[in-house]
Parts: structure tokens; sequence; C-alpha cells
């Protein structure tokens, strides 16, 4: 399998590949040169005693041939300051280039959290929730908004932030939105003007109800 590099910054915008030993945190990222899919994520972080770059871990998206315990076994012992390491499994995607991947999330080699994650077509975190290791439950359940940059340019400069942020009950209606730092109940969401005007509730169906995680095509 061919592949290519890229590099981005602890705000996940991206950098040349010079620009790297100027910072104390960043990220190498690993695509398939045949499908541009997103394969490997590695994290890189610099330790002020010694000055020296160190991987801290990073995070793998698996194909259907990969095998999950083969793959985690190879990584988890990889890295530093509690080795982190996500592994996606299990995807499913739409025709809007979106993808929806399983997840088990290691530290110090031993299994520390899982849930779903939906990616959108840049690789941006569109809904996830978590699942209760010992119980099967889903918890932290939220959906993303990424908005316009020429509408909402003056509230982000990074578009890999979420414009508006939606948060989840146990039975899939929403709790609490949050928008410009600020945590809004629906009513009050609904009743901003300011809002209304940059966020259409009514034509953005997606975000009404925690389910779908991943839209239909």
């Amino acid at each position: 399998m061919g592949t290519y590099i890229k590099y981005t910054d602890e705000n996940n915008i991206e950098i040349p590949k010079e620009q790297v030993h100027k910072l104390s945190e960043f990220n190498c990222l690993v695509y398939d040169s045949t499908t541009n899919e997103l394969k490997k994520i590695e994290r890189f972080s610099k330790n002020y005693r010694t000055q020296q770059i160190e991987q801290l871990g990073g995070e793998i998206f698996l194909s259907s041939e990969d095998q999950l315990p083969e793959v985690i076994t190879n990584h988890i012992d990889i890295g530093s300051f509690g080795k982190p390491w996500t592994f996606y499994y299990n995807k499913e995607k739409n025709n809007k280039g979106e993808a929806q991947w399983e997840y088990v999330f290691y530290r110090n080699g031993s299994l520390f959290g899982k849930g779903i994650f939906v990616f959108d077509d840049r690789n941006r975190k569109l809904a996830g929730c978590a699942i209760d290791l010992m119980k099967g439950l889903t918890t932290d359940k939220f959906k993303n908004f990424y908005g316009d940059p020429s509408v909402f340019d003056d509230e982000f400069q990074n578009e890999t932030i979420p414009n508006i942020q939606f948060k989840y009950k146990q039975d899939d209606s929403i709790e609490e939105i949050y928008f410009q730092d600020d945590d809004y109940s629906l009513r009050d969401f609904l009743n901003n003007d300011e809002i209304s005007m940059k966020f259409n509730w009514k034509e953005k169906t997606y975000y009404h109800s925690f389910e779908p995680l991943l839209s239909s095509n």
C-alpha cells in the first residue's frame, strides 16, 4: 500500500514539514495514496527537559482486512506520557463522504474506553458517544455543526472547531446547546434571533435528535 504524509499542529491546522521542528506538539497523518483515506495519526510532543521529540501515541483507522487484536498489540506499547491510542473499526459510510466508526481507546496498554464517532468528509468529528465498559450504556452523546466560514468567521478562525455543539439526553432528545462559549436550552436557542439568522433549525433535522448518527444518503 502506497502512502503519503501530511503534518498538522496541535490545532489540527496543516503545516509544512519544514516547520515541524519549531513546534512543541504536532501530528503526522498517513494517507492511502490510492484512496486518499486517512490510515493513521501519530502524535508527537517535545520533551522540555531533554528537548527531544517523543511520540505520545496516536490513532489507527482499520480496513476490513485488518485484525483488531493484532493491530492493538502492535501499537499499545509505543509512545510515552500514557501511551494513548485509539483504534477505529467497523466503518460505515454514506454518499456524503461521512464515515461512522466504532472505536476502542487504550492508555498505558489497557482498555480505557470505547464508543462511536462519525467524521465528516474533512475528518472532523460530526457526532459521537461513549459506551460504558461495564453496563454498555451510551453516554456523552453529541453532534457538531460546522458552519460556513463566511457566516461564522467572527466566532472561530479554526475551521476544525465546531461552531455549534449539541448535547443529548439518554432518550436522545437535546439536553444543551453550546454556541460562542454559552450554553442554551433548546427553547432559548430557538428564540435567539442572532442564532436563527445563521442556523436554520427546521432545515437542520439531523440535529433534532441523537439518532441517527450517520445521516442517510
